[in-house]
């Protein structure tokens, strides 16, 4: 009657200090003509020790024992790690004992005046598979920890291997372009120039991929203190503009009433990291036109700093929008990259306790707008 899954024989350890009671439980069980093997214990501290000797798939507790209680029992064992199912015998009317025994740790509890091979079998069957169900998650999140490690130690180990060699690389053709090692042709510099860039590309998306490590495994430490978001615009002005230049397109920060409060409690660096990622995307798509950044500063009847940067790009679709902020999520235009810098941004916004929406028409201009909240966390 017991399942086939169960180990052969099964091993059972019965406490009860009762002999009468236990040869009746041991009737029962040898009724069921399973692969049983069936060991007694009279006490609480033969229990233990017989537990401490050998391993056993169940164990029936009796609740009143000469040395202790069930109760007390259940809780020593589930505190040793112990999770083989514990089936606690009470006597008739024990019902609030054995909802204290659930409590302490029991898996199910049979009364002795009850006890029927159907009824065995029925329970322990129960609280077998609960006890396999919970091993395999156990094996599961094991499993699934290993695998974060080796991906943790992939990460970093590729990221280290990758930016070494990129940054020596750059640093070696900026020599050439200065002529250390001999006057070069322009043109030649000129090809030197997109193959710094093209580096400086995969740098940024190892390193993104790092940040975005970080915050998915949530190790991320936000670096607070008071910031002008003013200043941080007009820093990342300052490393875009050469961009902007090269692609004839302009460059507009708008203050929205100056007498509002621009000061806000953020990490600096990852800020301008997300206003990075904002612009540098609305300049690889648009063409022609210009990509405006637009603040709106807090007050007292109104907390948040408002951000908006908006192109006159190629835009966006529908079906694109709804996945923008995804991880590793690429566009189905031929500009797309990695997908992690918007991803990124979205992770750092909502590190800050803000949002992040975007509106897109295409062929007419896509339009991101962040609230950050200007009070602490």
């Amino acid at each position: 009657m017991f399942p086939e899954s169960l180990p052969h024989p099964f091993k059972v350890l019965v406490v009860d200090d009762d002999a009468v009671d236990r040869m009746s439980l041991l009737r029962q069980m040898k009724c069921l003509q399973a692969d049983i093997e069936i060991i007694e214990a009279e006490t609480y501290r033969i229990a233990l020790e017989q537990i401490q000797a050998q391993t056993f798939d169940c164990v029936f507790v009796d609740y009143r024992l000469p040395d202790g209680t069930g109760t007390d029992l259940v809780k020593e064992l589930r505190r040793s790690g112990l999770r083989i199912p514990l089936i606690v015998l009470t006597g008739q009317g024990d019902e609030q004992i054995a909802v204290e025994l659930m409590k302490a740790g029991a898996s199910d509890y049979i009364s002795k005046a009850k006890i029927q091979p159907d009824l065995l079998d029925r329970v322990v069957r129960q609280c077998w598979r609960i006890y396999q169900a919970e091993q395999a998650f156990e094996q599961a999140q094991c499993q699934r920890e290993a695998l974060l490690a080796q991906r943790e130690e992939f990460i970093f180990r590729m990221t280290h291997d990758i930016q070494t060699p990129l940054v020596g690389a750059n640093r070696m053709l900026e020599l050439l372009q200065d002529d250390a090692f001999g006057t070069i042709s322009t043109s030649a510099k000129a090809k030197i120039d997109i193959m710094m860039r093209s580096n400086e590309d995969l740098l940024k998306m190892v390193r993104d991929l790092v940040e975005v490590y970080t915050y998915d495994a949530g190790h991320k430490e936000l670096n607070r203190s008071p910031v002008d978001i003013c200043g941080i615009a007009k820093e990342v002005f300052q490393a875009l503009e050469p961009l902007a230049q090269d692609k004839s397109l302009e460059l507009k920060l708008v203050i929205d009433a100056a007498k509002l409060n621009y000061e806000i409690f953020v990490d600096r660096l990852e800020i301008k990291r997300a206003f990075i990622n904002l612009i540098g995307n609305s300049l690889k798509f648009t063409d022609k036109g210009h990509i405006t950044l637009t603040l709106w500063g807090s007050s007292a009847d109104n907390p948040w700093i408002k951000i908006t940067v908006q192109d006159t790009g190629v835009g966006i679709s529908e079906e694109d929008q709804a996945q923008l902020f995804e991880r590793f999520r690429r566009g189905r235009h031929k500009r797309s990259n990695s997908g992690l810098g918007l991803y990124l941004s979205s992770q750092i916004i909502k590190g800050h306790q803000g949002s992040i929406q975007v509106e897109s028409v295409l062929g007419q201009g896509t339009t991101f707008t962040v609230m950050l909240p200007n009070f602490s966390p």
